[in-house]
């Protein structure tokens, strides 16, 4: 097997590059991608040169090249053309929420996508009476944060 191996470089070279290509089509990172094209860079070299060593070091050069050169911008483009959507607690900040039961700076309930959630209202505000709408400004752990106001989007809007 060994003796194959370094009789036949060039298909070494192209297997090696062929099951790289098949990772990256599972993973989608762009990692296996550019080490498959350095791949393909030792190939051509290896039909050139019999050099082992020359070989690995085209591969090497390549693959670093393409790496910290080609993946960041395609990852780049990738992640520009794909929308944001806040998923989890960050689409609830600056939803309006019915108060069941006033909220203070201490104590209250809301409804909050159909669901009851304990609530604050933000530092020293003045309590929401019951029936009233609140806006959420953020979430602590399993409590919302809320007030009459829109949500501040400057600053950091959850602390878990």
């Amino acid at each position: 097997m060994l003796t194959w191996i370094v009789e036949n470089p060039v298909a070494v070279w192209l297997i090696a590059a062929i099951i790289l290509g098949v990772i990256e089509m599972l993973s989608l990172d762009f990692f296996c991608l550019m080490l498959s094209f350095g791949c393909l860079a030792a190939m051509l070299t290896a039909l050139a040169v019999d050099s082992w060593t020359l070989q690995v070091i085209v591969f090497a050069v390549v693959a670093i090249l393409l790496l910290f050169l080609v993946r960041p911008i395609m990852l780049r483009r990738l992640r520009r053309n794909s929308p944001h959507a806040p998923t989890n607690v960050d689409r609830l900040i600056g939803q309006h929420v019915e108060v069941l039961e006033a909220v203070s700076d201490k104590t209250g309930l809301i409804r909050l996508e159909g669901d009851h959630w304990t609530a604050r209202t933000v530092g020293d505000s003045a309590p929401i009476p019951t029936g009233h709408e609140a806006v959420v400004q953020r979430i602590e752990g399993a409590t919302a944060i809320v007030s009459n106001e829109a949500p501040d989007t400057e600053q950091d809007s959850t602390t878990l």
